[in-house]
């Protein structure tokens, strides 16, 4: 009987992205070579903040702050733990797969509270503007969603039941899903404003037995 998540591989969505986000500052702008350096970066910083208020009061410079933040500091905690924890059942997966025995030790010690945290961390992050109301809450059904499939394939070993592990490869679908829309949407609010979000495809193999 099969008893790890029946999926080829994880891939450390959350965190990428993470680090590899920018604000494209003058963007289809023209800067006087006359300038010295420490004029440019003034004057860089006077339009990136100097932006026209939108209709909530908010300037565009106000966003993009808003976004790196969320990106750069709010997931990136979520990322954090969630590759603790994807590293962890990576440790008694695939090749490096011995027993249930060592399966179940792995997932009640290591693998569920350090995705606990995850969850947890991603149930506290408070969106900064209306934008990230909604990216906000996919973070926090997608963390639930694969720490609901953790928790079946714990039950499953207490059980040896086959079913539930048919059910936590669901989740592990739905998960996927789930974070592939996130990112798909999230990378076009930030070209909205002016900010580069680009995705690393760094992967962490948890083979199928």
């Amino acid at each position: 009987m099969k008893k790890l998540l029946g999926l080829s591989v994880i891939t450390v969505v959350l965190l990428s992205g993470c680090g590899e986000v920018q604000i494209s500052i003058n963007k289809g702008q023209e800067v006087d070579s006359g300038e010295t350096g420490s004029d440019k970066k003034d004057n860089e910083k006077v339009e990136l903040m100097n932006d026209g208020p939108d209709s909530e009061g908010m300037t565009d410079a106000d966003k993009q702050k808003a976004i790196l933040q969320f990106i750069n500091e709010d997931i990136y905690k979520v990322a954090e733990y969630e590759v603790v924890a994807f590293q962890s059942l990576a440790s008694v997966s695939g090749v490096n797969y011995t027993d249930d025995s060592t399966v179940y030790n792995e997932l009640t010690s290591n693998t569920i509270p350090a995705y606990g945290k995850a969850l947890e961390e991603a149930k506290g992050i408070e969106a900064e503007i209306p934008e990230l109301v909604e990216m906000t809450e996919r973070i926090v059904t997608a963390t639930q969603t694969f720490y609901d499939a953790l928790l079946l394939e714990k039950k499953a070993i207490e059980n040896q039941d086959e079913a539930l592990i048919n059910d936590s490869n669901a989740k592990i679908e739905e998960y996927y899903k789930l974070v592939e829309a996130y990112h798909s949407d999230m990378k076009l609010l930030a070209e909205q404003y002016d900010v580069t979000y680009e995705l690393n495809e760094q992967k962490q193999s948890v083979e199928e037995l």
